[in-house]
């Protein structure tokens, strides 16, 4: 926009300099141009100013010396005008602008402000639908025509071997470097399994995994062109997504029919190489997956365990190591386990030691959070074995009599109505859930066989129990001073002898005396004991009176 400044003095033989200031390469550098007359000096500096998208400033000369006559400002406001006298001249202007514009609307008759009115809409219509036809027409290109361009003619056939959004992201990590594979970088997208398919407009979601403590997040690639070793036969590779939009789970062959075997043979093989979690021990949190050789160092060595449980999570061991035995006679491993007790009772020791028991023989999920069960077992049924641990089901899903829980629980109760039984039920997957409140659990999930086949309630254990856990902690870290073991054992039995104990109880008072008497520098005495005991007493659950 042109500005003028001198409005009185003229220039010696109307001869003007255009000046202006441009940053290229980091360095300042000042153009100029000369101009005969006002009309080539506005020319000149317009030109000037939008081309290098810079301030122009025109400048005269007459007896008194330089002066600035005018000035041309690109910025479109008043606001980012760089000198203060162009920002009152452009609001003086964009007032008398709105002046004008003003009287002219009023002398505009009503019924044509009503035609610019439906014409605006109509154009916006027109817009809408342009842009949704214009998505809608995004250029797609098929499986078939893909495979031609990079591997030659013929027609090819296609296959889909499922898989999970991580074990593709790994994959298709390796693959951009494997030799005899080629990433197609510039053509994005994921494969469309129903229609063979590459739909540009997709984009798989990164993938995040904390692998023995490594964070990783890996962003899936999505086509590839592959090699067969031996033959040297070419084959498509292209990521296809499941239902929840982002997340992919299978993988697309495209391949001549002679070439099948040799093709699906080594795909699963990488597949089966990339997978982080078979055979392992995978902490699920919604879309963070943590994945561990071990759960931990405990075992059944370490604690005192609820009898009736540990025969039951033995059992649920042995189907698992004797699975083929057991498919040969057409029986399955797929069973359902509940175990319900008050908090701090053991029901997650007993399964960190059934899981540390059989890690490397199977693939454990813990599912500590999760919005769609039906992808944790789909991921348990390519990893089967499996066993998938829910804990705190009661938190993860509702009664459906109660009308004030949440609708996300909701639908993840009915999925895994669905997926604990019926034709959806799957057969190699073994399922173990934890609750402190069974009452809140849906009675066709906690109360129908099929489903959930063993409901064990742990609860208090009995006082003979309560002295051999006792015994066991004293034991291992140490205690052997004899006045002191008896004591404590007096304890148990009297002053803690009126309240609901369970094992974290026991075992929280004798780690926390163990610790006073290791900063003291001491061998345990009784007196290290007894704020835990005191402490025990104001959180513990008293037993009614008789």
């Amino acid at each position: 926009m042109w500005f003028k400044v001198e409005n009185k003095r003229s220039s010696t033989g109307q001869k003007y300099v255009v000046r202006c200031k441009s940053e290229i390469a980091d360095n300042c550098v000042v153009e100029e141009r000369p101009a005969k007359g006002l009309i080539a000096a506005r020319k000149t500096a317009e030109i000037l100013a939008t081309t290098l998208n810079v301030t122009a400033t025109v400048y005269g000369t007459d007896s008194e010396g330089e002066f600035v006559y005018g000035v041309h400002e690109i910025a479109d406001g008043a606001a980012s005008a760089t000198s203060p006298i162009i920002k009152q001249l452009f609001a003086e202007s964009a007032t008398a602008s709105l002046a004008f514009k003003d009287q002219l609307l009023a002398n505009i008759p009503e019924d044509t402000i009503k035609g610019f009115a439906s014409m605006s809409a109509a154009l916006g219509y027109i817009v809408t639908q342009h842009k949704q036809i214009k998505r809608a027409s995004t250029p797609q290109i098929s499986y078939s025509t893909l495979f031609r361009i990079f591997c030659g003619a013929s027609d090819p056939s296609v296959l889909s071997l499922p898989s999970d959004d991580a074990t593709i992201a790994i994959l298709t990590q390796k693959l951009a470097d494997m030799p005899g594979w080629m990433w197609l970088s510039d053509l994005p997208g994921v494969g469309a399994a129903d229609r063979n398919i590459v739909m540009p407009n997709v984009r798989p979601a990164k993938v995040t995994l904390n692998i023995d403590g490594e964070l990783q997040v890996i962003r899936p690639r999505t086509v590839f062109r592959g090699t067969v070793p031996e033959s040297g036969a070419q084959f498509m590779l292209i990521v296809q997504p499941s239902e929840r939009r982002g997340f992919c789970d299978s993988v697309g062959l495209v391949y001549l029919e002679k070439d099948e075997t040799a093709v699906v043979a080594l795909v699963s093989r990488l597949l089966r190489e990339s997978n982080p979690f078979k055979g392992r021990v995978v902490l699920v949190n919604r879309d963070l997956r943590t994945v561990r050789s071990r759960m931990s160092g405990r075992s059944w060595g370490d604690i005192i365990p609820h009898e009736r449980a540990r025969a039951e999570l033995d059992f649920v061991a042995a189907s698992v190591r004797n699975r083929d035995m057991l498919k040969a006679e057409g029986l399955s491993i797929r069973r359902g386990l509940l175990l319900s007790g008050p908090p701090g009772d053991g029901k997650s020791t007993a399964i960190e030691c059934f899981v540390n028991d059989i890690a490397g023989e199977a693939t454990i999920i813990i599912v500590e959070a999760v919005e769609h069960i039906r992808v944790v077992y789909h991921l348990a049924q390519t990893l089967a074995p499996a066993v998938v641990i829910l804990e705190d089901l009661d938190l993860m899903t509702k009664s459906r009599d109660n009308p004030y829980a949440l609708a996300v629980k909701d639908d993840v109760t009915g999925e895994l109505l669905q997926v604990l039984s019926g034709g959806s039920a799957y057969s190699d997957i073994v399922t173990i859930a934890t609750t402190n409140h069974p009452e809140a659990i849906d009675g066709a999930l906690a109360k129908r066989a099929g489903r959930f086949d063993v409901h064990i309630r742990l609860g208090y254990p009995s006082d003979a129990d309560k002295q051999r856990i006792l015994e066991l902690y004293l034991d291992r870290f140490g205690v052997n001073d004899d006045l002191t073991r008896l004591r404590l054992q007096q304890a148990l039995q009297r002053d803690l002898g009126r309240l609901h104990l369970v094992p974290a109880h026991i075992e929280e008072f004798v780690k926390a005396g163990i610790k006073r008497a290791r900063l003291a520098g001491r061998t345990p005495e009784y007196l290290d004991f007894e704020p835990g005991i005191e402490a025990t007493k104001s959180i513990a659950t008293a037993k009614p009176s008789a």
